[in-house]
């Protein structure tokens, strides 16, 4: 059933790519779906991939970056995976991103904002190259806050886990684990904590799985599978899963269900 997950959910985002090709919407909503699709396996064939290329292109500012940080990560993302990984407007995206760094380590939406976590991770994930250990200090002793703090956002965890270093776990990495097994819902899904009122979401569920699956030899596989399950039952005939933003809800879900099934495989 989880293949089927994954090439409805594929479908669904190529046809919003392939639309989105023709009346272009913001940067970010598009990059987002091609980084997932790549993510999924699935390539942009042709005239189309020719298209979403030069609307990316198009879209870059002069000093570099796209609209901020975030946007600026998944187009990087979109561009490397379609091909371009050693193009210069990955590398020129990368020291826009070095440039508008915060003081502390990590990024904000923009450059009035204080740096955060989600922001900071997506970043971790998808240039890779232009972090830091300055950064992954700041993420980890940020998170570490907000972890003894009352409120501790299940998908805050995900980008944690995300951002952290492969084979070198430590207490909080841990830590994070056990709870997020503990935070998950009855339902197998993931909100922003335990029985939130709006309950599970895809873009939470997707974040957690995505972050998890880079720790899987530390992670109960009960959770992973649970999570799937979630996802195959509450995704829409479609392929979409439902969330505000349709596209950004199935881009996330997409990603993490594929992160989870393919960190499985590794341990066959």
């Amino acid at each position: 059933m989880s293949a089927e997950l994954v090439v409805s959910a594929a479908t669904s985002l190529m046809r919003f790519v392939s639309d989105a090709a023709k009346k272009p919407l913001e940067p970010i909503r598009t990059a987002r779906a091609v980084w997932a699709l790549s993510f999924s396996g699935t390539s942009l064939l042709g005239p189309l991939h020719d298209q979403i290329i030069g609307y990316l292109i198009r879209a870059q500012r002069a000093d570099g970056g796209w609209s901020d940080p975030e946007e600026t990560a998944w187009a990087a993302g979109a561009i490397g995976s379609l091909g371009e990984q050693s193009s210069l407007l990955v590398q020129t995206a990368a020291e826009w991103l070095d440039s508008v760094r915060k003081p502390t380590g990590g990024w904000g939406r923009h450059d009035r904002d204080q740096a955060r976590i989600p922001v900071t991770a997506l970043i971790a994930a998808l240039v890779p190259d232009v972090v830091k250990p300055n950064d992954i200090t700041w993420i980890s002793n940020q998170w570490q806050r907000d972890f003894e703090g009352t409120v501790r956002l299940s998908y805050k965890a995900g980008f944690f886990l995300l951002a952290m270093p492969e084979g070198h776990a430590n207490p909080l990495v841990e830590q994070t684990i056990e709870h997020l097994a503990k935070d998950q819902n009855d339902d197998g899904g993931f909100g922003p904590w335990k029985n939130h009122p709006i309950g599970s979401d895809p873009w939470s569920t997707g974040v957690v799985l995505w972050g998890l699956s880079r720790w899987i030899g530390l992670v109960d596989k009960d959770v992973i599978h649970k999570a799937i399950a979630w996802l195959e039952r509450r995704q829409l005939p479609n392929g979409y899963w439902p969330y505000h933003y349709l596209d950004d809800g199935t881009s996330l879900a997409l990603i993490g269900a594929v992160a989870a099934m393919k960190a499985l495989a590794s341990l066959e």
